[in-house]
Formats: structure tokens, C-alpha cells, sequence
């Protein structure tokens, strides 16, 4: 028998549905965003500021589905690609004011007067009185009123739409177990902060004579040999004693081994090289009787 007229049509439900994404990041959490540490619930609240209720629902499904296909933070900007409905996935942006390297250089200087943060970042954690550090360069860790976020997204939906609360959802997950996402955010690499951090320290307790100042990032390395190529020159004796004492001693570079190797591949709550680069301070203060 023959319907005339009759066809077939998806449903409502199904046409609604965002294009799914091959290996895409999905939130795994499993008490959802409920119960986060006070820094990641700090950042998502900023972020989902004046977000609307179905907005905010439809994010969270996306970050569940893994519809967000990549996510980068870079100073100043969380940039990602979130897969919706349409053929392309859409570009979202969460911008911040990154601090100034004088900004920063207070900040890190008010952070070492107490050994508390080095400890507390070290295991992974970020004391709630951090802001008072930051409050000492005139600026926030967190954003705050008159120092806040921008949400964008090329979705042409209200601002912050629900591709923008699922990368947001994400980062908060993250930040949870890896809260130097934030100092990343703000313009300091987590890795830099633990070593700025560990030279201040050296500086304020041990006095100028026992602390170095910081290799400049943009330092001129172009001429140097690549690290293999030395191997063989390793064990050759250099210059005598009497040479080594008359020839003009280099400016101290402080843990040149680690910045050559540059970042460890191992994962974990903090950079393996700003790890090393504390306990090897650590180290050469007790060796030389100071601690």
C-alpha cells in the first residue's frame, strides 16, 4: 500500500545536534563543576558572567560530548575551536589583561617574602591570600571588576554563548589539577614563576652575593653549538689553572643545564624544569653551609 504524499522527515531532535568531533577534549569531572577549588570556580564565574541559563546548560552538553576540538593558552588569551552545527567549527576567544614584566617582578618579589606559595604551588595548590600578592602590583590573579574578561565567539550568538561556556568548563577542570593555567593566562609561564620565585627568595634571604639575576627570555642562543654536538668535547681538559684564573669570568647564567635541555616532557602539577631548578638552589645553599 502506497502513501501518497507521505515522506519521512528527521527529527527536530536530531537536526538540533552539533556535528560530532574525532578525538575531541570532553569533560570527565564527575561531581560536574560542583565542589571546584576556589581558583577554578573563580575563573569559570568570570568567564560565564551574564551567560544565559540555556546557554550555560547547552555548554556544559557540548564539553560532555567533546565538542571541543582544541583549546591553547597563550598571555593574555584562551583560544580554541568549539564544533557546533555548522561545517566549520567556530573560533572562540577569552581574552584578559596579561600583567607587565614590572607587574610581575612585584608580584613575585611579595610572593617570596613567605615560603608558604613556593610550598603551596609546588603540590599543585593556590592559597586564596595569592591576591594579595597580585593586590601589591596594583592587579588581580582572578579577573575583577574593572579588570576583567572578554568573551568572543564567531557564532554571532549572544556573548558568552554556549561554545564559549564549554571551553570555559574545560579550562576549569583543568585548573583544578594544573592551576598554573592561570599565570600562563596572566603572562607568566608557570615554569618562569617557580624559578622568579626561587631566585627572590635566594635573594631576600642569602643576600645579592648568592642570587642571579634571571636570563633574559629573548638571550641570544643562535651561536651556540646544538647540545649533541658536545658530547664528545665533554671529558677534554680545558684550560690550566693558571689560564682558567687570569681569563674574564662569563656572567652567571642560572641554571643553564635546564634552560638548554629546555621544558621536560613528563607531565604533572608543575614543570619538571622549575622543580629541579628549586631543589638544586636548595642543594648548593646546604652545601655551602648557609641553610
Amino acid at each position: 500500500m502506497r502513501n501518497e504524499g507521505f515522506s519521512i522527515r528527521p527529527s527536530q531532535k536530531k537536526l538540533e545536534q552539533p556535528r560530532r568531533v574525532r578525538h575531541g577534549i570532553k569533560f570527565r569531572r564527575k561531581n560536574g563543576l560542583e565542589a571546584l577549588p576556589w581558583h577554578a570556580d573563580a575563573f569559570l564565574r568570570a568567564v560565564e558572567d551574564g551567560i544565559r541559563p540555556d546557554a550555560k546548560v547547552l555548554g556544559m552538553e557540548y564539553a560532555l560530548a567533546g565538542q571541543v576540538a582544541n583549546y591553547a593558552v597563550t598571555p593574555g588569551a584562551i583560544e580554541a575551536s568549539v564544533q557546533g552545527r555548522g561545517v566549520k567549527p567556530y573560533q572562540v576567544r577569552i581574552t584578559v589583561k596579561p600583567l607587565s614584566r614590572e607587574e610581575w617582578d612585584k608580584v613575585i618579589e611579595r610572593m617570596a617574602s613567605e615560603a608558604v606559595y613556593a610550598a603551596r604551588l609546588l603540590t599543585g595548590e593556590v592559597p586564596e591570600t595569592i591576591e594579595e600578592c597580585f593586590a601589591a602590583a596594583g592587579r588581580h590573579l582572578l579577573p575583577a571588576a574593572g579588570d576583567g574578561v572578554r568573551t568572543q565567539c564567531d557564532c554571532g550568538l549572544p556573548q558568552p554563548c554556549k561554545h564559549v561556556d564549554a571551553v570555559a568548563s574545560l579550562l576549569a577542570e583543568r585548573i583544578e589539577v594544573d592551576p598554573v593555567v592561570l599565570f600562563a593566562w596572566r603572562g607568566l609561564e608557570g615554569e618562569r614563576v617557580l624559578e622568579k620565585l626561587q631566585e627572590q627568595r635566594t635573594l631576600q634571604t642569602s643576600g645579592v652575593s648568592q642570587a642571579h639575576a634571571t636570563a633574559s627570555d629573548d638571550q641570544d642562543t643562535s651561536g651556540l653549538p646544538p647540545l649533541e654536538q658536545c658530547i664528545g668535547d665533554f671529558w677534554r681538559p680545558g684550560a690550566s689553572i693558571e689560564e682558567a684564573a687570569a681569563a674574564v669570568q662569563p656572567e652567571h647564567v642560572p641554571h643553564a643545564l635546564l634552560r638548554r635541555m629546555g621544558p621536560s616532557p613528563m607531565g604533572g602539577k608543575f614543570p619538571m624544569v622549575g622543580l629541579l631548578a628549586s631543589i638544586y638552589d636548595s642543594v648548593r645553599t646546604r652545601a655551602s653551609g648557609q641553610a
